[in-house]
């Protein structure tokens, strides 16, 4: 029965053969991938519109004393730069505001306005044209207050939004009964358990999807969008951008509570290294301390968990694994690459971190060392504009999180279509033509090939570098064990892995723990032996095969 359902190691024939067309098919993607960008994407113009960028003369006042806003609209087209009245929002402490409408200059676009602030408390500005508007803040001191008391929380800054609570509800609910229905299945336990717990996470990570932002008066209906941190200080330093989390939690859709770590790397040494003001917050450290905290935060993570985040945590883990049952469904076979290429292309994360970094010092030379290395990156250039962190604007969870919440609702359309450099298919700011043309071929790659993205995934390789390398290898929580000894090298290990890790297999016993490993647990799952393979937390068992076969 064994052989039946284990059968012989599988012999790889034509293993040269295999290598170089998988490497001719990856060659062709990315081939195609940049002609499409040469014929789609035409050249900059003068103006990189639409956006406006404004500046405030003060952060901190006294009651009743005015700021000046100074700002540029542009709309990426010469003809159109006549008769731009942009207007200037100015909402108070308790939501209500004051509108400044401005004639922009039809040379230039600049445009400057003065108002007087006469309420204690955190104002938000919203320089506004069309669709398009920048972000300011302003904090209002009442020298006359008593200090000691405390200050009230005025208006109603959100309430239930019951139309998202039912339909995650419901979608846990699916969840809730494919991990039980899952239970009955001696090879599918820990599947089902990790798909609802996976399921679940997604809610968790973006919990503030389920606040209904319309109950507040435009503009100030979008100060809640990004605001629903579950931590924003980490040992005194402030990190009003969120808690560094080692998964995908992308930075741009509605109500996240947590912060991809790979966007505040990027944004913490360009464009927000020496700055005290960012994307709608305020910084009071430099960015050298918030890189210090992001990469801490990291460490300490990936020592705790290692690539669980990638098996268990990730939202584009989750949207690949879906993918995968939706090829089960059509029983479409999976397809896998040679063990060679499939150990080449899991290094091509580490090059996408390095390229990473590597840009992001560029980019930010002006400010790291007084040199600027490239045109358009200072302040309201092209390169500050749209691609402050470039890996965001190919990174496909991006579109995929933005898409997702403009279906249901919570991002209007308009916002993520606004026409950039010509037309929208060219270039934008939520969603770009690279961001969907990655999106779907990543979808393609994925919907045949298990896990395609994380073997390339530079989060993965940040998650490595601090859990699979010496010193915090020897320091590293969860390890996958093998016993030796009831090891019959069946192969289902190898078979049955979404990564076509191989290491499990061909070692003889001890950590088997990969780089490329997710911890998915799919090779415990379905080893048919007790006790052969062992996930274990400091030491001790928390996950063991068992003998499914009698």
């Amino acid at each position: 029965m064994l052989k039946e359902v284990c059968g012989a190691p599988r012999v790889q024939k034509k293993k040269g053969m295999k290598s170089k067309t998988s490497l001719g098919f990856f060659l062709t993607i990315i081939v195609t991938l940049i002609v499409s960008v040469v014929f789609v994407c035409q050249p900059v113009l003068s103006c990189y519109g639409p956006h406006i960028t404004a500046s405030v003369s003060e952060t901190e006042i006294y009651i009743n004393e005015n700021v000046t806003v100074t700002g540029r609209v542009c709309l990426g087209l010469e003809e159109e730069m006549t008769n731009l009245t942009v207007r200037v929002t100015f909402v108070r402490p308790d939501y209500t505001w004051v509108d400044q409408p401005i004639d922009a200059d039809n040379e230039t676009g600049e445009f400057t306005v003065t108002q007087q602030l006469d309420m204690a408390g955190y104002w938000n500005i919203f320089p506004i044209y069309g669709h398009i508007n920048d972000r300011l803040g302003v904090t209002v001191i009442d020298p006359s207050a008593d200090p000691s008391s405390p200050t009230p929380i005025l208006g109603s800054p959100w309430s239930p939004n019951l139309l998202l609570i039912v339909s995650a509800v419901a979608t846990v609910s699916i969840g809730a009964v494919f991990a039980v229905t899952g239970l009955k299945k001696k090879t599918r336990k820990i599947s089902s358990w990790r798909l609802f717990i996976q399921v679940s996470l997604v809610f968790l990570i973006f919990a503030g999807m389920f606040v209904d932002h319309e109950i507040l008066p435009q503009p100030a209906s979008k100060i809640p969008v990004h605001e629903f941190l579950v931590v924003d200080n980490v040992l005194g330093v402030s990190m009003p951008d969120g808690l560094s989390v080692p998964f995908l939690s992308c930075y741009y859709p509605c109500g996240k509570t947590v912060t991809c770590a790979l966007w505040e790397i990027q944004t913490y040494i360009y464009p927000f290294w020496n700055t005290s003001r960012g994307w709608g917050v305020d910084y009071n450290t430099s960015g050298l301390v918030r890189l210090g905290v992001v990469f801490g935060s990291i460490m300490l993570f990936s020592v705790l968990l290692g690539k669980a985040f990638c098996g268990w945590v990730c939202p584009f883990g989750l949207y690949m694994d879906l993918l995968t049952y939706l090829r089960k469904i059509f029983k479409i076979p999976h397809r896998d690459l040679s063990e060679n290429f499939n150990t080449k292309v899991h290094q091509l994360g580490y090059v996408i971190l390095a390229l990473i970094i590597v840009l992001s010092v560029i980019f930010g030379s002006e400010a790291i060392a007084g040199t600027q290395l490239v045109e358009g990156t200072e302040e309201g250039g092209f390169v500050y504009q749209y691609f402050s962190a470039p890996f965001c604007q190919v990174c496909p969870m991006k579109p995929l999180c933005i898409l997702l919440e403009t279906s249901v609702g919570l991002i209007r359309f308009e916002w993520i279509a606004q026409v950039t450099t010509g037309t929208f298919y060219e270039l934008g700011y939520y969603v770009t033509s690279l961001n969907l043309l990655v999106l779907g071929i990543v979808t393609v790659i994925a919907f045949l090939y298990r896990r395609a993205w994380c073997r390339i995934c530079p989060m993965g390789a940040l998650i490595t570098v601090f859990n699979r390398f010496p010193p915090f290898k020897w320091i590293s929580v969860l390890r996958l064990n093998k016993v030796e000894e009831k090891c019959t090298k069946c192969g289902i290990c190898k078979r049955v892995c979404p990564t076509q890790v191989t290491e499990v297999y061909d070692k003889k016993g001890g950590d088997v723990t990969t780089s490329k490993c997710i911890l998915c647990l799919r090779c415990v799952e379905m080893c048919p032996y007790e006790d052969a393979l062992q996930l274990k937390a400091a030491g001790k068992t928390v996950v063991k095969s068992r003998n499914w076969l009698d």
